[in-house]
């Protein structure tokens, strides 16, 4: 009886591993469409997060998401809203990303992805919304999270919105 089941968790471990290839995934294969078309921004104007100065969009998480495509050759298009109609469309995969000040105790936490947490304060943990399921997109973000210079994004942040 012992053969059997040393055969039988050999088996179970192989078709682990042979359904385990190709992970993490994302069924909705947000990163190879971000990599062939760009990342789709939303947007929610928080200062020192996101802002508005002399018409263009600044603040600490609109340069990481910048410098994050400029590492990786890709275009941003960024789109300005409420949260709550950004974080319905990305719920939708009408957008790769939303920024602007999220915590990680958002309300929204169980209908959408979040990184994990990348800057610790006194308002909350910090996050970026993502597509829900959407792993191998997450954790290029959360990679990338993890090497950046938060603390100097957030006090150009500070100085571009006026938030010094």
């Amino acid at each position: 009886m012992a053969a059997r089941s040393s055969t039988a968790e050999r088996l179970a471990v192989v078709a682990w591993l042979a359904c385990a290839c190709d992970l993490p995934r994302d069924p909705q294969r947000t990163a190879e469409r971000v990599a062939l078309y760009g990342v789709r921004v939303g947007v929610v104007l928080e200062p020192p997060w996101a802002c508005q100065r002399d018409g263009r969009l600044a603040g600490a998480e609109v340069d990481l998401v910048r410098e994050f495509a400029r590492a990786r050759g890709l275009e941003v298009t960024f789109t300005l809203g409420g949260e709550t109609r950004l974080l319905a469309a990305l719920r939708r995969f009408e957008f790769d990303l939303v920024i602007g000040g999220l915590v990680a105790d958002s309300p929204y936490a169980d209908d959408i992805g979040l990184t994990r947490a990348y800057h610790h304060a006194v308002d909350g943990e910090h996050v970026l919304a993502v597509p829900p399921g959407e792993n191998a997109w997450t954790m290029q973000l959360e990679a990338y999270l993890g090497r950046a210079d938060i603390d100097a994004a957030l006090a150009r942040g500070r100085a571009d919105c006026g938030d010094a």
